[in-house]
């Protein structure tokens, strides 16, 4: 899979400079926000951390964002953002045991083949009473739905090969391991939507959040190491 990211490296933040990208980018990071809590001076690893696209924003909240990624390209542009990025994988994070206050992975499990020995590796890293949060792709939303469409019929597509994850499957990953786990989902709209889908997106987010959890684009999951 990183033979993919490596090759799209320089073009991966290109979708969230659009105004569904923006939007939906916005929408998420609230989402992971919502379950993080304050982060302001504290040690936060993202496991999978990419182009540190989101990495940018805990930043500018006065966190200090560490992370490891698996694709060397994704690596350089994290790295020329000053960010401290390692060469790793999330089934064997590359540092000692209660290193961060909070360990973050954001869309990255669904590569994984091993996704409790991925949430293990992230508690072993978290300091006690720290903070653990996952965020996986949803198989049951409108985007999860038209991504696993689009699969069939395209072989190239970077999605292809994931396991996208529903609701209760990433709660019961994260109650094994965690304590305190709550779970949250964000993005209610479908791809591609028509400008008034996007006018009216944070009132759908509103009422998805609250009656529609299980549905989001986004699964966001955080719990606290026992």
């Amino acid at each position: 899979m990183e033979e993919i990211f490596n090759e799209i490296a320089n073009d991966y933040d290109k979708w969230f400079e659009t105004e569904e990208g923006k939007l939906v980018k916005q929408l998420e990071l609230k989402s992971l926000l919502d379950v993080l809590g304050n982060i302001e001076g504290k040690s936060i690893l993202e496991v999978g951390i990419g182009t540190g696209l989101f990495a940018m924003e805990f930043r500018k909240l006065n966190a200090l964002v560490y992370g490891i990624d698996p694709a060397e390209n994704m690596i350089k542009i994290a790295q020329s953002r000053g960010f401290d990025v390692k060469l790793g994988y999330g089934e064997s994070i590359p540092f000692e045991e209660n290193t961060f206050d909070m360990t973050l992975s954001m869309t990255s499990m669904e590569n994984s083949k091993f996704p409790q020995k991925f949430i293990k590796e992230m508690v072993r890293v978290t300091r006690p009473k720290g903070k653990v949060v996952v965020a996986v792709l949803n198989i049951f939303s409108f985007y999860g739905i038209s991504r696993r469409i689009n699969n069939i019929f395209n072989k190239d597509d970077i999605f292809k090969g994931m396991h996208f994850y529903n609701y209760f499957e990433l709660e019961k990953l994260m109650k094994n391991l965690l304590c305190n786990v709550s779970t949250n989902s964000s993005v209610f709209f479908n791809p591609s939507p028509i400008n008034f889908i996007l006018q009216k997106a944070e009132k759908l987010e509103i009422f998805g959040r609250k009656y529609l959890k299980p549905f989001g684009a986004l699964l966001v999951s955080g719990g606290i190491k026992c």
